[in-house]
């Protein structure tokens, strides 16, 4: 696969501030002609401020995320808007790579990245199935293992699962073959229907919630926290559970990425300035990382600004979240 990257060898940092955009800001700026006072004054001052080469911004993948969900439901936009961010990036990039440590800057085509996107998605699995295929046929020796999950049962009590109905669509096929792979199948299949069907999602989150929250009025399982982390607070919060009794898994090279990621997550799951879509939420979480390594993060979604700022306020970390209005702001930093 041949990808167009002018690497950089640094980046001159020297009296120039870098700030992050949520393609909210970008969309509103590409609009700028478009805007009413006050709201133009503000965008007029961000773009004049990039293009005196006073700001420093780029584009991530993140972005390329929320405009393939927008060219999937109308294509005819996209090129302006790609058109738009690489005029005001310059097409610097900001991108944390599969096995990587650190997520990488250089120049890259915009154009080339988005269209490459486009191909994952249609090349993509369609199903656990699919996915295992591709792994076999790189990898026969691959199919043993396979083999060998379908071969391993299930604990006995997992069928007492079923007598909760979403326990029945998150897992329909250990029902009917209650071994390892279908358990695979399930969970694999089912994080990708949460992607794509709305109701799902909120009905799990629902659910989670519903259960931390019985939890937390569970005198018996206070005690055992209690015994466990005696200097918690006596008021607990869902947090502070997923804190205790969440695994800490690793599941990227890059340890700032698991633990923004990580942070994010859990505030949404806290249930105050949750997202309904899970695709919105899993973007804005990877804009909150990319924008982790910018002095400041501008974004207008007040969901994603009060979870970035509380990100980066548990992980100690000094980008500040601001909006579109407070640009003069940048200048104090």
């Amino acid at each position: 696969m041949c990808i167009f990257i002018r690497q950089l060898a640094s980046l001159n940092c020297e009296q120039k501030m870098h700030v992050y955009l949520d393609l909210n800001v970008f969309d509103r700026a590409e609009k700028l002609d478009r805007l009413e006072v006050p709201e133009r004054a503000y965008y007029d001052k961000l773009v004049r401020l990039i293009q005196d080469k006073k700001v420093r911004t780029a584009y991530s993948n993140a972005h390329l995320n929320d405009l393939f969900r927008g060219y999937q439901k109308n294509p005819g936009y996209t090129s302006g808007h790609l058109n738009h961010i690489k005029k005001l990036t310059g097409e610097l990039c900001i991108c944390q790579y599969w096995g990587n440590a650190k997520a990488t800057w250089h120049y890259r085509d915009i154009f080339q990245f988005f269209q490459e996107k486009q191909q994952e998605w249609d090349d993509g699995p369609a199903d656990f199935d699919d996915f295992v295929k591709e792994y076999i046929d790189l990898s026969p020796e691959v199919s043993l293992i396979y083999e060998m999950y379908r071969r391993i049962p299930l604990p006995g009590n997992f069928k007492d699962g079923y007598s909760d109905p979403l326990f029945g669509v998150m897992f329909p096929l250990s029902k009917n073959q209650p071994n390892y792979y279908a358990l695979q199948a399930d969970i694999y299949n089912f994080q990708c229907r949460l992607k794509s069907d709305f109701g799902l999602y909120k009905s799990f989150r629902s659910k989670l919630l519903n259960g931390l929250n019985k939890l937390k009025n569970n005198k018996e399982f206070l005690k055992v926290i209690n015994k466990d982390a005696p200097d918690l607070p006596k008021h607990l919060e869902i947090q502070t559970i997923f804190d205790i009794y969440t695994p800490e898994n690793k599941t990227s090279e890059n340890v700032l990425y698991d633990r923004v990621l990580d942070a994010y997550f859990k505030f949404d799951l806290s249930g105050y300035k949750s997202d309904g879509h899970y695709n919105n939420m899993f973007d804005d979480g990877l804009h909150t990382f990319y924008a982790a390594h910018f002095d400041c993060f501008i974004t207008n979604d007040d969901r994603c600004k009060y979870k970035a700022e509380k990100t980066y306020e548990r992980l100690k970390l000094k980008t500040r979240v601001i909006k579109i209005d407070q640009i003069d702001e940048i200048c104090n930093l």
